[in-house]
């Protein structure tokens, strides 16, 4: 396994999840593009290409029955993570409730293999392992015991697991789908799936971080932007947002990491690359001009002792790591130097606000191009 090789902390995503506001910042910059979705469609699909604890989906939900309350939305979910299937899963109860036309379908499978899921029972030679939670009755409580009942949890740990493959990248062990409907919404929600309830293209998909901040603009296009591009639906919209950084944190990392680069490539050289290389398919693609936005670690309330919620200043510095993807060789390296951990230490104490910088662009499928 390579020693440069970045591995998601679960203590450090929930502690940056939870203290700093950027997934409401960006579901912000979502919501337009869920309002804006055609009045004339009878189904509408959306692909989360990676659910993580749940938080953006189920905003995508809410915002989704605001803007289209008799809409049948087919909401397709990514995640290898275990963990966060759990967290996603436990979300979903008032969801349902609120808008009970509903399809929600959650695997584990690469975005290149999503497509293969709507011909095949099977992914690179394994069985793919369904699971079908039918919800019944008519209130939260009910369909919560049912999300996560025993067979469910079973499920989960029985076939929802990963390992490493021979490059060190984390690989799931079996290929999984998980759909999740209200028995009494059967006929409606299925009524657009004759043949399977697994949807081979989305009108929308969202992809928040879905790639290393250091791995290659080539990288990034061919095993993450091009796969999800090639799931669009006709008119579909990719939306894309990673970490940028910005002059404060880039400054702070530079006293800690002499020659660090965390930020290679940004969305000018992602778009870059997909414009000079041969067409992805047969359709013409509008690129928006990138955006950046800004979020905040969330400071302790003034007055509260900070020591109730961790040490402050030891929460700001493992916000800081996971935003810019620190490697744990590259964080073992650091705690060896005391001198600079105190540099890094004092760097960010004198900053009465730590904020993080995000870009943000779309992919649009544009019409078909002609052979004459």
């Amino acid at each position: 396994m390579s020693k440069q090789q970045f591995f998601d902390d679960r203590m450090r995503y929930l502690s940056f999840v939870q203290n700093t506001n950027e997934k409401s910042k960006f579901c912000e910059l979502v919501f337009p593009y869920i309002r804006r979705i055609r009045h004339d469609q009878t189904c509408v699909k959306i692909l989360d290409a990676g659910t993580g604890d749940g938080s953006i989906t189920t905003n995508i939900i809410r915002a989704f029955h605001n803007y289209h309350p008799n809409k049948l939305l087919s909401i397709f979910g990514k995640e290898i993570s275990f963990k966060d299937l759990k967290s996603t899963l436990n979300k979903l109860s008032d969801r349902f409730m609120e808008h009970p036309e509903m399809l929600v379908t959650l695997t584990n499978v690469k975005f290149s293999e999503i497509k293969q899921l709507y011909k095949s029972n099977k992914i690179d030679g394994k069985n793919v392992k369904f699971l079908e939670i039918e919800l019944s009755g008519c209130n939260t409580y009910d369909f919560q015991k049912q999300i996560m009942n025993a067979e469910v949890i079973k499920f989960i740990t029985q076939f929802w697991g990963i390992n490493s493959n021979s490059s060190g990248n984390t690989q799931y062990t079996n290929p999984c789908v998980i759909t999740v409907f209200r028995t009494d919404h059967r006929k409606v929600t299925f009524k657009k799936y004759q043949t399977t309830k697994i949807p081979d293209n989305f009108d929308l998909v969202i992809a928040s971080q879905a790639y290393r901040s250091r791995s290659t603009p080539e990288q990034k296009v061919r095993y993450v932007i091009a796969p999800l591009v090639r799931l669009l639906s006709d008119s579909g919209e990719l939306l894309i947002t990673h970490s940028k950084g910005g002059e404060q944190i880039n400054k702070i990392l530079k006293v800690a990491f002499d020659d660090l680069n965390a930020f290679p490539s940004l969305a000018k050289d992602l778009i870059h690359h997909l414009q000079k290389e041969p067409k992805i398919d047969n359709y013409h693609y509008e690129y928006s001009v990138p955006s950046t936005y800004q979020f905040k670690y969330t400071d302790t309330p003034i007055g509260a002792p900070s020591e109730l919620f961790g040490r402050e200043i030891d929460a700001k510095i493992e916000a800081l790591l996971y935003f810019s993807q620190i490697t744990d060789q590259e964080i073992k390296t650091l705690n060896r130097s005391n001198e600079q951990f105190l540099k890094l230490r004092a760097s960010i104490q004198q900053c009465p606000e730590l904020t993080f910088i995000n870009e943000f662009f779309t992919i649009k499928k544009l019409k078909k191009i002609s052979n004459h």
